[in-house]
């Protein structure tokens, strides 16, 4: 696979290409499973282990006294932050890894954050063992009494709707087969998670020497739009007063994050990165026209709406009725959203770096090419950009001495100690408004299924991704509660992943309360002042939780103890290899 993880890596294939295997002494199903892995180049097999594992756990035993380095186990134990750190290695690497957990049991601990996977198309091979299948007549049998009310009638029921694919490998002799089919569908676009089911009698049974081919013998599909349809776009955006477009997810691909700069570089076009999972476009860019389309999408003659789920909120705006909306990604109409009613005049499927660097070859040879017209759009866009800059500096300077603090000043100062070499996973409301991160792979937002509790685990899997990285996890107070600190902290210390969590504490779920004040402007909450489910009062010492693993850890109560504090966190982190934890007493709304 490339290092970015987008296509698998062609390695000269011909007609009469040597198919190669390898042969491998093994004990049980389980050892063999592991050497398949391996095989396969999975790095990392996250788990939280239970009866079910007992030939798993005897298989690695085996292979840390031959000294075989891959997959590596990690013991993880809640099976969010699990789920969360196979999630967050593949954003930083671009390479699905194993996560497995305890039958069903463990499934449903872990649905909340596979539906997260899901929706952001991140690929992961997620196994489970299953209840054994027998009740006697061989060792791997039932012989504790979870064994029985733990059985399913359908154990992947509970989650198929949010796999790409559920299987139970009944034989060993399918095992390179069932594998293979599972990474394969994993990785093909869209991409997502897959279920795997493992019985403890089948894990157990024994074998003696195994074939696997070197390589898995699946070359993945490629998507590209009609070239015609790339013309039409192009004529669209080339006779257009004021294109526009909006994205949350270009930034999945590095490559297309370099296509649409190229793009709107070359035609003069705004760009909008709403609700962003990645970074999709950089902030300084002079195309960058913010993070909300509110402004400009009633203005906007065609609209290029770009791997982006929700593009507008109809509800509050939405574009002219003469607009014109090209729709752009590899599933660009979201076929597994129950509803979405989105516009699509133009809808062109395909990786976006490849329809955006068609479409702006289309354009640059377009007879219809005004550049008058570009220049002046390149003038104007610059000073709509250099506004929103001011604005978001602005807005945060002036809450320098708010107390309680503010949350713009506390993300002002974090940008402020950010470098080239850090990565930040986000889990709270802030977008990007004040980060100027430019480079790709440097910035994650929580995916858009709503889950929390998944930025503490998926910042673990990126650091153990990229251990020369400061990663830093913005998370609100709500979030991280959710995440099972105590788990999280645990495996920080416990795998040497040192990681610096900023939590913005405002002592409740502001979604809730904003939601409430939006649906019953004169309510009783409103005219009350009282939001029942809605606070965290008191708030905790999270700090010492933190400090409980080994970690450094600092309650912030002040606006000027923001950026020491800041300081004394990042040298935890960077100089003494220990995760630190900064709890950041914001504004209660």
């Amino acid at each position: 696979m490339d290092p970015q993880g987008q296509r698998p890596v062609r390695r000269g294939r011909t007609k009469s290409r040597r198919v190669k295997k390898v042969r491998a002494q093994v004990e049980t199903v389980a050892q063999a499973y592991l050497e398949l892995l391996s095989l396969r180049g999975i790095e990392y097999f996250f788990a939280n282990a239970g009866t079910d594992f007992a030939s798993i756990v005897d298989a690695f035993a085996l292979r840390l006294e031959q000294g075989k380095e891959f997959p590596r186990p990690v013991m993880v134990p809640h099976e969010i932050p699990l789920i969360g750190m196979a999630h967050g290695y593949y954003l930083a690497t671009g390479r699905p890894q194993v996560a497995m957990v305890h039958v069903g049991i463990g499934t449903a601990n872990g649905l909340g954050a596979l539906i997260h996977a899901y929706r952001a198309r991140v690929p992961i091979l997620l196994s489970a063992g299953r209840t054994p299948i027998t009740e006697d007549g061989g060792p791997a049998s039932r012989d504790v009494f979870i064994h029985w009310g733990q059985e399913c009638f359908d154990q992947a029921g509970m989650l198929r709707e949010y796999v790409k694919w559920d299987y139970e490998l009944r034989t060993s002799s399918q095992l390179e087969a069932v594998v293979d089919r599972a990474l394969a569908m994993a990785m093909t676009e869209p991409r997502g998670p897959v279920y795997l089911m493992l019985p403890r009698e089948v894990l157990a049974s024994p074998l003696g020497e195994v074939e696997f081919h070197a390589q898995p013998r699946y070359d993945l599909p490629t998507f590209h739009p009609d070239l015609a349809k790339i013309q039409e776009a192009a004529d669209l955006l080339i006779r257009a007063q004021f294109p526009l477009i909006i994205t949350s997810s270009a930034g999945r691909s590095p490559a297309a994050v370099r296509a649409l700069m190229d793009l709107a570089e070359d035609m003069g076009i705004g760009v909008i990165s709403f609700n962003p999972e990645y970074m999709n476009f950089p902030t300084g860019h002079s195309c960058h026209l913010g993070f909300l389309p509110d402004t400009h999408v009633t203005k906007a003659d065609v609209i290029l709406v770009v791997d982006c789920d929700v593009p507008w909120y109809p509800s509050r705006v939405k574009p002219k009725d003469s607009a014109m909306v090209i729709q752009v990604g590899i599933d660009p109409l979201y076929s597994r959203y129950p509803v979405r009613g989105f516009p699509s005049d133009l809808t062109l499927q395909g990786e976006p770096a490849f329809v955006l660097s068609e479409i702006t070859k289309a354009t640059a040879h377009h007879q219809g090419r005004d550049e008058v017209r570009v220049e002046a759009r390149k003038r104007a866009l610059q000073e709509i950009h250099d506004d929103a800059v001011r604005g978001w500096k602005e807005g945060a300077r002036n809450a320098a001495y708010d107390k309680p603090i503010d949350f713009q000043w506390v993300s002002y100062n974090v940008n402020r100690i950010l470098t080239d070499d850090t990565v930040v996973v986000n889990e709270w409301d802030n977008g990007m408004h004040p980060h100027t991160i430019q480079l790709p792979g440097s910035y994650f937002c929580t995916p858009h299924a709503g889950y929390l509790g998944w930025g503490f685990g998926a910042a673990l899997g990126a650091k153990l991704a990229c251990p020369d990285r400061t990663v830093v996890a913005t998370v609100g107070d709500g979030c991280y509660l959710f995440s099972v600190p105590s788990a999280c902290h645990f495996i920080s210390q416990a795998y040497q992943v040192p990681i610096l969590i900023i939590i913005y504490n405002n002592e409740c779920y502001e979604a809730v309360k904003g939601a409430t004040r939006a649906l019953h402007p004169e309510g009783w909450a409103v005219r009350t002042g009282r939001y029942p489910l809605s606070e965290l009062q008191p708030t905790g010492d999270y700090e010492k939780i933190c400090e409980a693993f080994g970690g450094y850890g600092e309650r912030v109560e002040t606006p000027e103890q923001v950026e020491p504090a800041l300081k004394r966190a990042l040298y935890a982190v960077r100089q003494e290899k220990r995760q630190a934890l900064l709890n950041v007493i914001c504004k209660h709304p």
